[in-house]
């Protein structure tokens, strides 16, 4: 069974725009344009050590064995639990959450944003996803962002070719948190 999709937890998704006051919706999440104004629109990142962990909340393919799913969800469970840090450099810091989000993110392939809206302090957007290979579904993504912390929760529901009738869905919780100065 082909899951390419699940290397998305592999690192964390994320998204996040603010706007001064109220709610900021993109007129049209396909216009890269209007995403870079409404990222522009975020604290800026401080530069430094990041540590990630996470939790799988939900997990679910069907056609797999409950072995393959045991198996799935404990290697999951454990990169999450885990963790992993980051360095995010001066020059990453100055591009703000764009750079964050576009290079390190790992969005599956053929993904784009279909809904995009902000407060000053949370996120709340889905991409609509269609790969070349047959994989169609959503990614939602919600939470919460500051200059030094993110916490968000992403829902995952994917078809595939490759893994018969059913929807696969994964739910996880990702914390982001600043620790210090990157290690030399």
């Amino acid at each position: 069974m082909r899951l390419n999709l699940l290397l998305v937890a592999g690192a964390p998704l994320a998204l996040a725009l603010s706007a001064c006051g109220g709610e900021t919706v993109v007129d049209d999440p396909s216009d890269p344009e209007q995403i870079a104004q409404a990222m522009g629109q975020l604290p800026e990142p401080q530069a430094g050590e990041y540590s990630m962990k996470g939790e799988l909340v939900e997990l679910a393919i069907p056609g797999a064995s409950e072995e393959e799913m045991g198996m799935m969800r404990g290697m999951m469970e454990a990169g999450l639990k885990a963790g992993q840090t980051f360095c995010m450099t001066e020059e990453m810091a100055k591009n703000g959450y764009k750079e964050w989000l576009t290079q390190s993110q790992n969005v599956p392939e053929g993904c784009e944003f279909s809904e995009y809206k902000t407060t000053s302090e949370s996120f709340d957007a889905t991409l609509a996803c269609n790969n070349p290979d047959g994989t169609n579904g959503t990614v939602k993504l919600t939470g919460t962002v500051t200059s030094t912390s993110q916490d968000m929760r992403m829902e995952m529901d994917m078809t595939s070719p490759d893994q018969g009738p059913g929807s696969m869905r994964m739910v996880m919780e990702t914390q982001t948190t600043r620790t210090g100065e990157c290690a030399a």
